[in-house]
C-alpha cells in the first residue's frame, strides 16, 4: 500500500514545461470575460463587447511576439498551431521535401513522419550529444523546413538564425515551434526570420485550450477548420473569448516580467544543478552544461540505477512534481525520441527526468526537491549512486 500524496500546501511543482499555473492577471481576465457572453461575430452591443476583448488580446499577443496584430491567428493551442503551419507551408511547396530534425515536439514530429509516409522526402538533420541541431546538412531543393526554438525536454536552444539563413539559400519558408521559448528567452519573431511560429497559452500562465500562430504577412494559410469567416477566414469557429482574453493578459504580464523572471529561474535552476551534483555525483545532465545553451528554467537529468519513471513516482509521493519528458507522451512506454536522437547511452535515456521551474518557484521548492531526491535515491539507488 502506497502512502497518500502530501496535501497541496506542502507540494513543490517543478514541471512548468508541461503546464504552468494561471497567472493572476490571466485569471482576472478569464473571469471577467465569462460575463461577456455575446458572439464576437455579432454586430449588436453584446457581440461588440466580446469582439473588443478578442481585439485587445490580439494586440497584447502581437506586442509579446513583436509582430502586427493582423499576423496573429488564435488557435486551441500549440498542437493546432503547429499543424496549421505545417499544412500551410507544405501546400504551395514546389518540391515535396522538407528539412527537420528528430528532436522536435511530437506534434511536429508525428506530422512530419506522416508526410514522409505519404511520399515526402525528408532531410533529417543531425543532432549533437547536447541536442543541438546541425544545420549544415540542409540541402535542396526543399519545399519547407521546421525547427523548434528550444527543446521541450532538454531546454537546448537551437540555432534558428543559422537555420533561417540555410532556408533562405534553399528558397524555402520555415516554421518555428517556439512554444517553450516564449517568455523564457528574449525573443521576437523578427529575430527568428520564420514564416510561422507557434505559441501555447498554458505554458505562459493562460488556461489550457488556447494558443496562437504567428503568420508573417504574405504567408497563405490552408485552414484546418472550414466554416465561418472567423480569424479572417483562417480558422473557422466561434472564438474562445475567455481563453483568448486570458491569453492576452498572460502575454502582457509575461512581457512586462520577462527579464526579471528569467534571472530568477536561472538562479534557482543553476543552484539546483550544482546541488544535484552534491547529492548524486554520478548524475548526468542531458543537454548543454553551459546555462547559456539551454532554457534558463530547464534541466534534464539521469541517475544511474534508477529508472526515470520510478523516480518521478517516488518524488511525487515525497511532494515533488517532475516528469520524464514531454507531457504529450505521458503514459507511453517508448523511450524519449529526443534523448535517443542525441545518441545518449541506453541508461541515460531510460533513467532521465525533466525538472522545469517557473516564475512562482521558490527557493524552498528547490530545497524540497533536493531533500526528496536524496531520500529517494538512497532508498532506490543503492550505494552505486554515491
Amino acid at each position: 500500500m502506497t502512502s497518500p500524496s502530501p496535501p497541496p500546501s506542502v507540494r513543490s511543482y517543478l514541471d512548468w514545461n508541461a503546464s504552468s499555473p494561471l497567472r493572476p492577471e490571466a485569471r482576472t481576465a478569464l473571469l471577467e470575460a465569462l460575463d461577456r457572453f455575446g458572439n464576437p461575430s455579432s454586430v449588436h452591443a453584446e457581440g461588440r463587447e466580446a469582439r473588443a476583448l478578442v481585439d485587445g488580446a490580439r494586440d497584447a499577443v502581437a506586442a509579446f511576439l513583436g509582430c502586427r496584430p493582423s499576423e496573429v491567428v488564435f488557435t486551441s493551442g500549440g498542437t493546432e498551431a503547429n499543424a496549421l503551419a505545417l499544412r500551410s507551408l507544405a501546400r504551395p511547396a514546389a518540391h515535396r521535401s522538407f528539412a527537420a530534425c528528430r528532436v522536435e515536439h511530437p506534434s511536429v514530429l508525428r506530422a512530419l513522419e506522416h508526410m514522409e509516409a505519404q511520399g515526402w522526402t525528408a532531410c533529417w538533420l543531425p543532432v549533437d550529444p547536447e541536442g543541438r541541431v546541425g544545420v549544415g546538412g540542409v540541402s535542396g531543393p526543399l519545399g519547407f523546413g521546421t525547427l523548434q526554438a528550444a527543446n521541450h525536454e532538454t531546454g537546448t536552444i537551437q540555432p534558428t538564425g543559422e537555420f533561417a539563413e540555410a532556408m533562405a539559400r534553399a528558397g524555402a519558408a520555415w516554421h518555428c515551434d517556439a512554444v517553450q521559448a516564449w517568455g523564457r528567452l528574449d525573443l521576437r519573431v523578427a529575430d527568428l526570420g520564420c514564416a510561422t511560429a507557434s505559441l501555447s497559452g498554458h505554458k505562459l500562465g493562460a488556461p489550457k485550450g488556447v494558443g496562437a500562430l504567428y503568420v508573417r504577412n504574405g504567408t497563405e494559410l490552408e485552414p484546418l477548420l472550414r466554416g465561418g469567416g472567423q480569424e479572417r477566414g483562417r480558422r473557422a469557429g466561434t472564438e474562445n473569448v475567455p481563453g483568448i482574453a486570458a491569453l492576452g493578459a498572460a502575454c502582457q504580464a509575461a512581457l512586462q516580467d520577462r527579464d526579471a523572471d528569467r534571472r530568477w529561474v536561472r538562479g534557482l535552476t543553476e543552484r539546483l544543478r550544482a546541488e544535484v551534483r552534491r547529492v548524486a555525483p554520478l548524475a548526468r545532465v542531458n543537454g548543454p552544461e553551459d546555462p547559456d545553451g539551454r532554457l534558463p528554467n530547464t534541466l534534464n537529468l539521469s541517475f544511474p540505477g534508477v529508472e526515470g519513471e520510478t523516480l518521478v513516482q517516488a518524488l511525487d509521493l515525497e511532494g515533488v512534481a517532475v516528469s520524464t519528458g514531454s507531457a504529450c507522451t505521458s503514459g507511453a512506454t517508448e523511450p524519449s525520441s529526443v534523448l535517443q536522437a542525441m545518441g545518449l547511452s541506453a541508461w541515460r535515456v531510460k533513467n532521465a527526468i525533466r525538472v522545469s521551474l517557473g516564475p512562482a518557484t521558490r527557493p524552498e521548492d528547490v530545497d524540497r526537491f533536493l531533500s526528496a531526491l536524496a531520500t529517494v535515491l538512497r532508498r532506490l539507488g543503492g550505494a552505486e549512486m554515491f
